[in-house]
């Protein structure tokens, strides 16, 4: 359902053709088609791509099919940006894991607003 509903919802917002990044995209992909969404997603040329490192699980055919270094207009996204950012936040658990409810929303919240500064500050080496 959630899958589904964040398509439904990047239609709204963005009303024309996107690409989508999701682990499981091949097994998603009929699921979308079947779904009422699925003559929408026809008519603006939506397509899903398997993220970068979750690529090399899948089979060589969902590979070339799906894999985003084989899709125009991916460019260099890899589609693992939500994976890299929680794995980073991950290092705060044995911090928090017995502070007040305030402490560790406190830590949670210092260490998105460093990481946003800090790659905001990295766009000038990325260009």
């Amino acid at each position: 359902k959630y899958p589904l509903v964040t398509i439904n919802k990047l239609m709204d917002v963005f009303a024309e053709r996107f690409l989508y990044g999701y682990d499981i995209k091949c097994a998603f992909h009929s699921i979308l088609q079947r779904s009422s969404l699925g003559p929408a997603v026809q008519d603006l040329g939506i397509e899903g791509v398997v993220p970068g490192f979750h690529g090399h699980a899948h089979n060589h055919l969902c590979q070339v099919q799906h894999h985003s270094k084989f899709m125009l207009g991916a460019g260099k996204e890899d589609f693992e940006t939500c994976e890299r950012t929680f794995s980073e936040s991950n290092a705060l658990a044995p911090e928090i894991r017995n502070s007040t409810e305030f402490h560790r929303h406190q830590a949670l919240d210092e260490h998105f607003c460093f990481a946003d500064q800090d790659k905001y500050a990295a766009l000038g080496t990325f260009v």
